[in-house]
């Protein structure tokens, strides 16, 4: 389990944990990872911490060899460590770019190329990528966030398809708004902050998706049962999977929305 420190990721360790899984809970900051293996050991379960930078892939791939070294196998490896950079792309870097595809495509890449590599070789295993419904429709101002997740989607379905013959299952979950860090976590490139947050704040549209949040725990869930059906696409909430489905079936009603997105964001651009 990579990304477990906080959010989905912790919350998906715990449940995993609670199905009897022997989880191996990984994370940059190996602090936070302490504290999600303290809250599974609690319960009498079984995890291991373990410090772990998905963009170093000699790391990835020695975390899986030892993983299967001490346990014999590897029956799930849960790629869900990503970073989110917002902002236009004319108020964005190269740099910007660059680091959110080292975490979040290459990361995952590494994850899924060597645990492939042993759940092929025992005949089994799932790999689970965690994408973002950013990943199955526009998502304007977050151009390098919705990039990688669109790229998790491609990554995942098509392996999918080799997969399948040699015994081993591959899924992609694409959850809508869910309460976690990453929305504080992430830098917003040339705005004015404190009036974005003030707007947040006292805004009744933006009040209204925060209540359409989900609960980390009940999308780890969800995606569990995803999991356990072996689903190809797991997409939730209720949100999100409409917004998807008027995408596939009519893409031209969701551009008001994204065109409304940008001009609300603009309105806390800083112009040079």
């Amino acid at each position: 389990m990579t990304g477990a420190g906080d959010g989905i990721g912790r919350a998906l360790a715990v449940a995993l944990a609670r199905k009897k899984a022997q989880v191996i809970v990984s994370g940059r900051r190996i602090e936070t990872v302490r504290e999600t293996v303290e809250l599974i050991q609690e319960e009498g379960l079984i995890a291991f911490p373990q410090e772990l930078d998905v963009t170093c892939e000699a790391d990835v791939k020695a975390l899986i060899q030892e993983v299967v070294r001490h346990h014999g196998r590897l029956d799930y490896m849960v790629n869900n460590a990503g970073i989110s950079i917002a902002g236009e792309m004319r108020d964005l870097a190269i740099d910007d770019y660059k680091k959110v595809i080292d975490v979040n495509l290459m990361g995952l890449i590494y994850g899924t190329f060597h645990a492939y590599r042993q759940m092929t070789h025992q005949g089994s295993g799932h790999i689970v990528n965690i994408s973002s419904l950013a990943g199955l429709v526009p998502f304007p101002a977050k151009s390098p966030y919705a990039m990688t997740k669109h790229a998790i989607v491609g990554l995942t379905t098509t392996l999918r398809h080799e997969a399948q013959a040699l015994g081993v299952k591959v899924s992609v979950a694409c959850p809508g708004l869910v309460n976690t860090k990453i929305w504080q976590k992430t830098p917003v490139m040339n705005i004015h902050h404190d009036k974005a947050t003030h707007y947040l704040l006292r805004n009744p549209i933006a009040r209204l998706l925060r209540k359409q949040m989900s609960d980390p725990m009940i999308a780890a869930r969800t995606i569990l049962k995803g999991v356990e059906k072996n689903k190809d696409l797991i997409v939730f909430p209720l949100h999100a999977t409409l917004t998807w489905w008027i995408y596939k079936l009519i893409p031209p009603l969701l551009n008001p929305f994204g065109q409304k997105m940008i001009r609300e964001f603009r309105k806390f651009r800083k112009e040079s």
